[in-house]
């Protein structure tokens, strides 16, 4: 039998109503009496259920989830047809993996052993951060097709921390590295960058302590 959250909560209001009444005190005489001091509203209580004007049960300063708060989506263009029981269903959901997840799935069966774990841990983590994208172009990146850059670079005193690493193309990260003025305008005539992704490359080479790139426009 399915019973709506509204019914519930005034089932269970009652018993928490008479359980807490002794321990509590804050039930006197049938009316609420307001704690001698403020509750302290978690974060998590203001995100999920702080829209809700209810007086809430407070034990100890700390407001109870409150049951009529809970709330549910429909699950739209749901198909029961994908499920990881069957060869057809298997199939869907492998169709629905972004390239994310699989470039996600290809650095967990695939670290990196001459480095340390704070960097493989971070690497996967930033994989994810940027949807699989490249961080200059914003492109899709690819297997055959990328590479983790450290901001500063180890030997300027870099470290492996989250903060301090992106993905990129390869191209892109050649660029960044490029001393050559040859080798910087063949990367540069091959992904013709847009002016927000140049502006990213310059900046990535100062920090690798790499000298701006200049177009000399006519």
């Amino acid at each position: 039998m399915i019973h709506d959250f509204r019914k519930i909560n005034f089932i269970v209001s009652k018993s928490l109503f008479n359980r807490l009444n002794r321990k509590t005190k804050l039930v006197v005489k049938g009316k609420i009496k307001k704690p001698e001091k403020e509750p302290v509203y978690s974060k998590a209580y203001q995100k999920l259920y702080g829209k809700y004007k209810g007086n809430p049960t407070i034990v100890a300063r700390i407001p109870i989830f409150p049951i009529y708060g809970c709330s549910f989506k429909i699950p739209l263009s749901f198909s029961q047809e994908t499920n990881k029981y069957t060869p057809q269903g298997r199939q869907l959901i492998h169709r629905k993996l972004n390239s994310a997840t699989q470039l996600v799935c290809y650095l967990l069966n695939n670290k990196e052993y001459d480095k340390s774990v704070e960097y493989n841990d971070n690497r996967i983590s930033l994989m994810a951060g940027q949807h699989g994208k490249c961080y200059v172009t914003g492109e899709q990146l690819s297997i055959e097709n990328m590479e983790c850059h450290h901001k500063k670079p180890k030997e300027l005193g870099g470290s492996d921390k989250y903060n301090n690493l992106v993905w990129l193309r390869a191209d892109v990260h050649k660029l960044i590295h490029a001393t050559q003025p040859d080798t910087i305008a063949k990367y540069l005539n091959e992904l013709k960058l847009g002016k927000q992704a140049f502006e990213k490359v310059n900046s990535l080479r100062l920090l690798a302590e790499k000298l701006e790139i200049v177009v000399e426009t006519a």
